[in-house]
């Protein structure tokens, strides 16, 4: 298991340059992500966001901080770890179908500060575009994420104003399966 700790951000063309100058480019690559649920929606009405990425399944686990915009997941990639998350519900994932389907093109760059190993993805998805700053970690040991990032942002002199709180998964579910867009809004409003 790991946490993942992020915020999201439009792209501009003023971060892009400075990410791309000082970080470390990583990779470049497609992502296809079909995202799973059962019929009544019973994983994205918990937060929990099953999908598989390029053949290989995921489970992410999200807590959202509102007054931050700081999202925190526990990722999990093993089968039968993510079936034992599922038993939660009562179904594992031969139980899923697909209810939105991802296409990302991504750029992959990361910025070393101490101990901490920050990520910068820009993704390129086919309804929008963002990026996002990834801090993951190995352990539960809380730290203030929310402050690194933003230390982290005055340190590259990262100017992107708006913080986008909504994200693939709703922007495709608005596209794609409006019944799970209108699930995703009420959640999001509550």
């Amino acid at each position: 298991m790991k946490i993942e700790i992020e915020k999201k951000y439009e792209i501009t063309d003023h971060d892009y340059e400075i990410i791309k100058d000082k970080c470390e480019f990583v990779e470049e690559k497609e992502l296809i992500d079909y995202y799973l649920d059962n019929s009544d929606f019973t994983l994205m009405k918990n937060n929990y966001h099953l999908r598989m990425r390029n053949g290989i399944y995921e489970l992410k686990i999200y807590s959202y901080d509102n007054t931050s915009n700081v999202e925190k997941a526990y990722e999990y990639d093993d089968e039968d770890e993510i079936n034992i998350k599922l038993k939660k519900f009562d179904f594992n994932i031969d139980d899923t179908s697909w209810v939105v389907k991802v296409i990302t093109q991504r750029e992959k760059y990361t910025y070393k500060y101490q101990n901490y190993n920050f990520t910068f993805d820009f993704d390129i998805y086919q309804y929008w575009s963002r990026y996002e700053i990834e801090l993951l970690l190995d352990d539960d040991a809380w730290i203030n994420a929310e402050e690194l990032i933003t230390w982290l942002r005055s340190e590259l002199w990262l100017n992107a104003g708006i913080n986008i709180d909504e994200g693939k998964v709703w922007n495709a579910a608005m596209h794609q399966n409006f019944e799970l867009y209108e699930i995703l809004l009420k959640i999001h409003n509550n």
